[in-house]
């Protein structure tokens, strides 16, 4: 990996190639572990005897933990070392990875994915930091280097269900779980070896901002996530929200009246700036989401199992990356926005086609519709970030680049919750009308919905036809509402974009 020779107006970074290495190393590890962990749910709770209702929290607790200290994950790599703390996420990551592959029971699976969870939560800002703090002084190929390591996020996420797809084929769903071992090595020895350490040694910590950030942000996807199961009138999901609002509220005025805040809010008072983040928490919220919509629609409607899933998934990967590269070449010729503006009508178009999904459908469909959100979205995550270095001065790149990134992944989490609610309520609201249009009644339906209420998914490939019939359909109808909620997000940031973004602002 040699780098080219630079001009004499541009300063020489050394081993260039190798820091982006570093940061795009340690933002696979965390985003694998968003769908991979996916693929080893059914076999997990076969091993361990698992209760339904209780499986989906080893996916939701890593992506809970990450929500909740992402934010304070870029704070104290300005305070103590970017360096530093991101080789501790990687650390981490691994370190709670290997706690699940050695687990004799769920409370420990729970602690690994916690472990992974705040691992991820440090390496994510800190990763970008990496990046925006070695080529601050060549800002041409830090938009480059942060295309790139941007395309990174959206492999992850598809690469996910493939890789544990095969290795479940192999070896076990606990061999999963070892992927991040030899990966954090190797980034461990690479970032020592090509990155230097950068830090603001007298910046304040923010205690209060981290404080109501983690209690606000981890009640808010608590709340979400168990009110699609319970329903959001349950009084316990009302406390837990209400507990976010105010928690959300107290992050806001303690940043308002902070010298120097974890999340500089003041800034949001340009509502161009507020827009990119919007849009920025936007992209993540879309790519993530469907990405995980049609690994439960794949797996529990068509009965794919993981590696299946993973390969019918690559339209996704193939479109992201080719669209990211697309962007970076389109940048400084075509404004952020209208590039932010494009990608979210096609994303908003692709939820549209994936509506057309149907339980016996062709695969057709679902390919065209992954190809398109993985096109819209890498048209959109990237440039993101530029949107919002378009519209602020230079001194507070840092800043933003930080918030968006912050944003983004807040984006992606919600979009788990969210979309997970939105079906599991729609699913359940649905299963009774269509079990007793396929001749299923009393004592059967009532069992039916109880499992399927528990997290029971599609119920098994060996019940009667009515019955499955009637399941299948109905998580259907949960899978479209849940794509629904997808294309009001990507329809809202692209006017979002074209409104605010996409001319230049008057000087």
């Amino acid at each position: 990996m040699t780098e080219t020779a630079a001009s004499p107006a541009t300063p020489v970074v050394p081993h260039a190639r190798l820091v982006l290495l570093a940061a795009c190393l340690g933002l696979f590890m965390s985003f694998v572990e968003v769908t991979a962990a996916i693929s080893t749910l059914r076999a997990l709770q076969v091993d361990m005897g698992v209760a339904p209702a209780d499986l989906s929290w080893v996916s939701s607790t890593y992506t809970l933990v990450v929500a909740a200290c992402v934010l304070s994950g870029g704070a104290l790599g300005e305070r103590y070392g970017r360096r530093r703390v991101f080789l501790t996420g990687v650390v981490l990551l691994a370190a709670g990875s290997l706690v699940v592959a050695v687990a004799d029971g769920y409370p420990q699976v729970l602690l690994g994915r916690g472990i992974s969870g705040l691992g991820g939560a440090l390496v994510l800002p800190t990763s970008l930091a990496l990046i925006t703090t070695t080529f601050f002084v060549d800002l041409p190929r830090m938009l480059r280097f942060i295309a790139v390591w941007v395309s990174v996020s959206g492999i992850g996420l598809a690469v996910g269900p493939l890789l544990g797809g095969l290795l479940l084929e192999v070896s076990g769903w606990r061999a999963v779980y070892l992927v991040n071992t030899p990966l954090a090595v190797v980034t461990v020895l690479v970032t020592l070896r090509a990155v230097t350490e950068s830090r603001v040694p007298d910046r304040p910590l923010d205690l209060a901002g981290q404080l109501w950030a983690v209690l606000g942000l981890s009640t808010l996807v608590y709340g979400i996530a168990v009110g699609g199961r319970n329903g959001y009138d349950d009084p316990r999901v009302i406390a837990v929200l209400a507990v976010a609002a105010v928690a959300l509220a107290a992050l806001v005025r303690t940043e308002r009246r902070t010298a120097v805040p974890m999340l500089d809010v003041r800034m949001m008072r340009d509502v161009r700036y507020a827009a990119a983040l919007c849009v920025a928490a936007a992209s993540l919220f879309v790519f993530v989401g469907v990405v995980f919509v049609e690994v439960l629609f794949l797996q529990r409607v068509r009965g794919l199992g993981p590696l299946g899933t993973g390969i019918r998934l690559l339209p996704a990967m193939l479109g992201f990356v080719a669209a990211t590269f697309l962007a970076q070449r389109l940048a400084g010729r075509v404004r952020a926005g209208r590039l932010l503006a494009a990608g979210s009508l096609v994303t908003t178009g692709a939820a549209l086609v994936l509506l057309l999904q149907r339980p016996d459908g062709s695969y057709a469909v679902t390919a065209l519709g992954l190809a398109l959100v993985g096109t819209g979205s890498g048209l959109v995550v990237a440039p993101s970030t530029n949107a919002a270095f378009e519209v602020v001065d230079g001194a507070r790149m840092g800043q933003a680049s930080s918030a968006v990134t912050a944003f983004r992944q807040i984006g992606s989490v919600l979009a788990t919750s969210v979309l997970g609610a939105v079906l599991a309520l729609r699913f359940l609201g649905t299963l009774p009308g269509r079990l007793d249009a396929e001749g299923v009644a009393g004592p059967v339906a009532d069992r039916v919905v109880d499992v399927a209420r528990d997290g029971g998914g599609t119920g098994a490939t060996a019940s009667p036809a009515p019955i499955t019939d009637a399941v299948r359909d109905a998580f259907t109808t949960g899978v479209h509402s849940a794509l629904w909620v997808v294309a009001g997000v990507a329809c809202a940031a692209a006017v979002l974009a074209w409104t605010l973004l996409a001319v230049r602002r008057p000087e």
